[in-house]
């Protein structure tokens, strides 16, 4: 069975770079690249498996900085693979309306 490998931001930069290095280990992956550009992604794809043939690629589209793309995705992630056997979050941040960075640092440097 194929292990599965979710990259945000595989597209470009460190998360490009992830994937080729990833299927130079081990072509016998299943990526599947979460993305914001889906003709950029799609030309990502062409290219790993034109290098990678055995390789399986998918794409999500995802934008982590928006909150409905990220639960839409999860939910698409969920039907798509029964499992997730490794996760790299590399793209983007989300900001939280919610965090409260008082508490945080009180909690972080307190015994």
């Amino acid at each position: 069975m194929r292990k599965v490998v979710l990259i945000t931001g595989a597209s470009s930069g460190i998360g490009l770079a992830l994937c080729k290095r990833l299927l130079m280990e081990d072509d016998d992956l299943h990526l599947c690249l979460a993305c914001r550009n889906m003709s950029k992604a799609e030309a990502v794809r062409a290219t790993l498996l034109a290098s990678h043939p055995t390789a399986e690629v998918t794409i999500v589209q995802v934008d982590v900085s928006n909150l409905q793309s990220v639960f839409r995705a999860s939910n698409e992630l969920k039907q798509r693979f029964q499992r997730l056997d490794f996760v790299y979050l590399n793209a983007g941040i989300m900001p939280n309306p919610q965090l409260n960075i008082r508490a945080l640092f009180s909690g972080l440097f307190s015994s």
